[in-house]
């Protein structure tokens, strides 16, 4: 693979990648791009930490502040649930309560209960409860909604 490297004094900062065809090293370099441009800043016990979006289990509003939950720690951030939300959505963060963001890649199981809702049960043995609200929303985005 060939890199060039072109330095320019004006305007935003541009990859362009020229392939025959998206192979797996061109996908596993895209994929790190975009790992490296998507990081979140939290700050945990006082330290401003970078997390990959991957790392994001659940997130919550709590008091007009935004907790952001890891396998093993919880930070918080500056940004708001919205924003997190629109920034990390393709990604697999999606909205399952007013005040509540969960990441569909650490979903362990679903069970429904009253009410048109669904416990999630996450690979952290977290449990976070999909309102009816966003429940429609929720089985699309995880394909069980005809």
């Amino acid at each position: 693979m060939k890199v060039t490297i072109d330095i320019v004094s004006e305007g935003e900062n541009e990859i362009i990648i020229k392939c025959q065809q998206l192979d797996e090293e061109i996908e596993a370099l895209l994929q790190l791009i975009e790992e490296s441009v998507n990081k979140l800043i939290v700050n945990r016990e006082g330290e401003m930490i970078f997390l990959q979006p991957n790392e994001i289990f659940f997130v919550e509003a709590v008091d007009n502040k935004i907790f952001v939950y890891t396998e093993d720690a919880v930070c918080q951030s500056q940004e708001s649930l919205y924003n997190l939300e629109t920034m990390y959505s393709h990604m697999g963060l999606v909205r399952i309560g007013k005040s509540q963001l969960v990441n569909l890649h650490h979903i362990k199981k679903l069970k429904s209960i009253m009410n048109s809702r669904i416990e999630i049960t996450l690979e952290s043995g977290d449990r976070l409860v999909v309102s009816r609200h966003y429940a429609r929303a929720f089985k699309s985005r995880l394909g069980l909604e005809h």
